[in-house]
């Protein structure tokens, strides 16, 4: 009898270890931070797999505009006692790295699809070369006036741990439409916080519980002609406990200032009176974004659908009722729609024309020019945004109707500063295709509170 076999060489274990990391360059951080972002510490095995890794890790953490991982060998002599020598030998890892400039203060301001805005904020994303985050932002607007505060650790060294807590007081006017016309607006306050710990599961996702504690005041309704009823809402003033869960995945980068890559989020809410809330409700998000890169153009496709119901006589309360109109829904007035049932997309392709700096200054920036289509449906299954619906008013039908979906297209100016916001500069023109209406807004640094 005769036996064969076939046998595969199957590589040794590498024989280098980390003795300590070496620091080139200004890279801004800590030798703490560093060893956290690569997951690399004294005394863990290292080969070229290992080192890649640990690179490709500080690239993703955008904080350095270069950055290499290596060891100070050559080639062959790395090869021989990674894989072919049975001793150990510690090592040194060497880090050479340039930071970025890691915080902005820049202007933010909203004007048209009547409303308006003005504001400032400053972000540093590495505040005293520790890898943590602080945001503070504030806003005096017409219909909308906010100051936040956050503070944000994105990865706990010697944990795949994450928190952020943040603090905030705004002043709302809650604004209701009929026929594209304002009827009637609710002014509100809201002052509270919240806290954050989350779970990073890979480079790319990761899982957070909160819990949100706020104090809503509700004022009488304003702008009502005389002799008109009010439409439904709740008016109920108190406290707002919220457990919250959310789940991410995020591969998107930014380095020109033009997002590709894919992100989703899903999040849950919920209030009751079993921890102290005075409304009960539950509210379900979920959010996918499509970023894409061909040459010169990006396009773009955000979904977003959200369920934001009551589970009680207390209810929802008015300030989160669901609105779009505006930047989310432009050619439409700024929340002109509102509900408790939403679905929404925006495709968006938007194409550099220009790559320039800024005069007497190292900053660039781009200049781009963008088409977009955008659509929405937003039911009202729970008028009065409690589970009882008001007299006299019956629960409208659930199904939509082709009359239930608002859409617009349309175009726009972007001027982008890679790394200081997203645009830094916008200007879009819609047309709303069911009010027939053109409108125009004008934001730096868009978004609000």
């Amino acid at each position: 009898m005769v036996v064969c076999g076939v046998a595969w060489p199957v590589p040794a274990a590498a024989r280098l270890v980390v003795d300590h990391v070496a620091i080139r360059g200004k890279p801004g951080v800590t030798t703490r931070v560093l060893a956290t972002r690569m997951h690399l510490y004294p005394g863990d095995a290292v080969d070229f797999a290992v080192l890649k890794a640990a690179e490709q890790r500080l690239i993703e953490s955008d904080l350095f505009s270069s950055v290499r991982v290596f060891i100070e060998l050559p080639i062959e002599e790395e090869v021989r006692r990674m894989y072919l020598d049975d001793k150990t030998y510690p090592v040194e890892v060497v880090v050479e790295a340039v930071g970025k400039l890691t915080w902005f203060a820049f202007p933010t301001a909203s004007f048209g699809s009547g409303d308006w805005a003005g504001g400032l904020a400053y972000a540093n994303q590495n505040v005293l070369g520790r890898d943590v985050h602080l945001l503070a932002a504030g806003q005096i607007g017409q219909s909308r006036s906010y100051a936040f505060i956050e503070y944000s650790d994105p990865l706990v060294a010697g944990a795949p741990l994450t928190y952020s807590l943040n603090g905030l007081y705004r002043q709302e006017q809650i604004r209701f439409f009929v026929n594209h016309t304002m009827f009637m607006q609710v002014p509100t306050s809201v002052i509270g916080g919240s806290g954050w710990i989350g779970w990073v599961l890979s480079p790319h996702t990761r899982a957070s519980l909160g819990l949100s504690a706020r104090r809503l005041t509700v004022s009488a309704v304003q702008d009502l002609a005389p002799g008109a009823i009010a439409l439904p809402y709740n008016p109920r003033s108190g406290r707002v406990f919220l457990l919250q869960f959310q789940i991410q995945y995020d591969d998107t980068s930014a380095r020109e200032g033009l997002r590709h890559g894919v992100r989703v989020r899903i999040k849950n809410e919920l209030s009751d009176r079993y921890w102290g809330s005075d409304f009960d409700y539950s509210k379900f998000e979920t959010l996918v974004e499509l970023y894409g890169r061909f040459r010169w153009n990006y396009p773009s496709v955000i979904f977003c659908g959200i369920i934001d119901y009551p589970t009680s006589a207390r209810g929802r309360p008015v300030t989160e009722l669901l609105r779009i109109g505006g930047p989310n829904l432009r050619g439409y007035l700024t929340n002109e729609f509102n509900g408790d049932t939403l679905a929404s997309m925006q495709a968006e392709d938007q194409a550099v024309l220009l790559h320039l700096r800024i005069p007497w200054t190292h900053v660039p920036f781009n200049v781009a020019t963008a088409i977009f289509v955008d659509a929405a449906t937003l039911l009202q299954r729970y008028p009065g945004g409690t589970s009882v619906p008001p007299p006299d008013v019956a629960p409208p039908p659930v199904r939509s109707k082709l009359k239930d979906i608002h859409a617009s297209f349309g175009g726009g100016v972007r001027i982008i500063l890679p790394g200081v916001a997203i645009p830094a500069f916008k200007v879009d023109v819609g047309y709303g295709i069911d009010v027939h209406a053109v409108g125009v807004t004008i934001s730096i640094a868009g978004g609000g509170i």
